[in-house]
């Protein structure tokens, strides 16, 4: 049976998250960790991904999250996207507060 966290836990998380910050394109951080949208649309289409986005591990290197909603096996989600190394994370659904 799937426990519910209360609204607002980040428990799901490898990590702590990261503040977002606007950034201009060019700047490191800017259009750089922003997939284009086929590549969105693609990995989106992978049945079990409900997001995908880009974050900073701690090393400061950028890698892909899948966020991944079903429980069990993992192993036709890509290692690799658009170049980056993939991070799953999830277990529940996500949903709008």
């Amino acid at each position: 049976m799937a426990t519910s966290l209360p609204p607002g836990s980040t428990d799901f998380l490898d990590l702590p998250p990261l503040p977002v910050t606007r950034q201009a394109a060019g700047v490191a951080g800017g259009a750089a960790d922003r997939l284009p949208q086929a590549v969105i649309d693609k990995v989106m289409g992978i049945p079990g991904v409900d997001g995908v986005w880009i974050e900073r591990d701690a090393a400061g290197q950028r890698v892909v999250v899948l966020h991944y909603t079903p429980r069990g096996s993992r192993a036709h989600l890509p290692a690799t996207v658009a170049g980056l190394p993939t991070r799953i994370v999830g277990g529940e659904p996500i949903r709008a507060l």
